[in-house]
């Protein structure tokens, strides 16, 4: 009898363990950054003039939102997105997807970065929307390559320290742009099925990308069994119609 108490604490610690690692899975993204516009806990938001994907449960209050409800967007905060001029409507779009997802999303938690509590490491980007956004920017101007360090910054906000240039000399193409506009923000992923879009597909890859930390997709069954799965096939189908769509914004920019 002595020796079943070991084996029944084995057990209720074994317990504990799969209840504790259940609970981490169903609560990923349950929780905000500290930044200095982040709420404490997601939740909704219904009066949110820009970054409506997240309306429902937003990291963010909706006021943080009317800055980035204009066009052209001047100023967010203290940051001045126009020191080489305003940019683009296309261009702006995909500035503004980025700044949304780190302020409002629920999702940005999952890939807390380790060294602070208020910033995001290597988050899983798709190449598909990093082409896009280089696309989207290519002619507008810009004078700094990483928008988190290279700005000069007196009581004024952020100030150029070079000259302005476009995009398409800056940055090489969209790999370039995603892995240091933003410094080691995002990791750029080439299989549209293992990375974020920054749109509503990216809810069920979300929940994916969390419950498979850690894995590797390099096998030919694993990337079958993943090319399988209903939201893998909507992304798919889902692709050509968003070529179609940012040619069309193309030939209005």
């Amino acid at each position: 009898m002595t020796g079943s108490k070991p084996v029944a604490m084995m057990i209720t610690i074994l317990g504990i363990s799969i209840a504790t690692l259940t609970l981490a899975i169903q609560c990923s993204g349950d929780r905000c950054l500290s930044g200095l516009n982040h709420k404490a806990m997601p939740g909704p938001e219904p009066g949110m003039r820009a970054c409506k994907l997240y309306s429902q449960s937003s990291c963010c209050f909706s006021n943080y939102t009317e800055e980035l409800a204009v066009t052209p967007v001047t100023k967010v905060q203290n940051t001045y997105w126009n020191r080489c001029g305003n940019l683009s409507s296309r261009c702006e779009e995909y500035m503004k997807k980025i700044d949304c997802f780190y302020h409002c999303s629920p999702h940005a938690f999952n890939w807390i970065n380790p060294n602070n509590s208020y910033s995001i490491l290597a988050v899983p980007i798709c190449q598909g929307f990093c082409d896009d956004w280089f696309a989207a920017c290519r002619d507008d101007l810009t004078c700094t390559r990483n928008w988190l360090s290279d700005w000069e910054w007196d009581d004024q906000g952020n100030n150029c320290r070079s000259e302005c240039i476009p995009f398409h000399q800056m940055y090489k193409d969209g790999k370039d742009l995603c892995g240091n506009m933003w410094g080691t923000t995002f990791n750029v992923i080439s299989c549209p099925c293992h990375c974020l879009m920054m749109d509503d597909d990216d809810n069920n890859m979300v929940e994916y990308l969390v419950r498979h930390r850690g894995t590797s997709i390099s096998t030919e069954a694993k990337h079958a069994e993943l090319m399988k799965a209903p939201f893998c096939q909507k992304r798919h189908k889902n692709l050509p119609d968003r070529k179609e769509k940012e040619k069309e914004k193309k030939g209005t920019k």
